[in-house]
């Protein structure tokens, strides 16, 4: 009896935590209403909460309906998915693997004009044997999507299952390597749900060891308030403009559903100048188109002048790297 007791008041406590964590977010209000479309798995779509109302999407949306009641959150996500499932519409995966969704995913988000995109993909690509560079990869390729249509995406970082130790490995690279490459659009929940062996902690198991209970997802819920979205929304930008000022006009929404993303009309640049904070040399520079498909990659000495003969008229994204630097922009190459 005495155990039974401790067991409810830690509940108890827990949970009063929670709440009063959550009504202080909801005490201030936003001047406009924000749109979130969430992309992911089973834990997104509230796989272990009972009721369903108890699962992190959920009380987040009513977290957001509090700052504003015009708020919106518009959740994709379905049990099972992996990465591959969200990939863009025209994306072809090898021989195998899953094809996109096309009514889930992220050109399918974009579609629903989101003022920003939550993606939650906790273990199900490493539960199929996905190493973390074909992972990476396509978490590459959704983030510039996003990018392409101006659209800031925040990735949740994987979550602890009871895998045998060599998955568990791919789940800790794959958590450093995106923590690493989206730092500003990193939430991180591992350290909170994990055991030092990198399984999931029973305490926010909900009985299969792979998804949270009530208690796991009002963690993640309040980790994704503490990122405050709805007010870096008011002013971030789908990425960092580093190398080149914003040189289109107005980005226009689309008329009817035939049109799956919005439209940018730009400013006609001429070549592209890429430069860094300060003079660098041997920067691999990589240049994708608005898929996500590489179409240039090479090393050069920053700053450098990207020709506009070097591509075809299009929408493109430009990263330069060299070892843990890495900076980004949007290239708009008209006729």
């Amino acid at each position: 009896m005495r155990v039974l007791i401790l067991l409810l008041l830690s509940a108890a406590t827990f949970e009063a935590v929670v709440s009063q964590s959550y009504v202080q977010g909801q005490a201030r209000t936003l001047a406009a209403p924000v749109r979130i479309v969430v992309l992911g798995s089973s834990t997104a779509a509230g796989a272990g909460a009972r009721p369903i109302d108890s699962a992190w999407v959920y009380r987040y949306r009513a977290y957001l309906k509090r700052l504003h009641p015009g708020c919106e959150l518009i959740n994709l996500a379905k049990s099972g998915y992996q990465s591959f499932h969200l990939m863009p519409d025209n994306y072809q995966p090898p021989n195998g693997y899953p094809a996109p969704d096309l009514e889930r995913n992220i050109h399918r988000a974009l579609s629903l004009r989101p003022d920003g995109i939550i993606i939650n993909l906790p273990s199900n690509d490493a539960a199929a044997g996905y190493d973390v560079a074909t992972q990476l990869q396509n978490l590459d390729v959704i983030a510039h999507t996003a990018w392409a249509a101006d659209v800031p995406v925040w990735f949740i970082s994987v979550q602890p299952r009871n895998f045998d130790s060599l998955k568990v490995k791919v789940q800790l690279q794959m958590l450093e390597a995106v923590q690493k490459r989206y730092p500003d659009r990193f939430i991180p929940v591992w350290h909170l749900l994990a055991t030092p062996e990198g399984t999931l902690d029973p305490r926010w198991d909900a009985g299969d060891g792979i998804h949270l209970n009530n208690r796991g997802h009002a963690m993640l819920f309040e980790q994704i308030v503490a990122q405050d979205i709805p007010s870096q929304l008011g002013y971030a930008s789908a990425y960092p403009l580093y190398a080149l000022e914003k040189r289109w006009s107005s980005i226009v929404p689309p008329s009817d559903n035939a049109l799956r993303y919005p439209v940018i009309r730009p400013l006609p640049p001429t070549a592209l100048l890429l430069k860094a904070d300060q003079p660098m040399a041997q920067v691999n520079i990589a240049v994708f188109d608005a898929n996500g498909r590489l179409i240039r990659q090479f090393t050069s000495d920053l700053p450098y002048l990207l020709p506009s003969d070097s591509v075809q008229p299009g929408v493109y994204h430009v990263r330069m790297r060299k070892d843990a630097w890495e900076k980004s922009v949007r290239w708009v190459k008209m006729l």
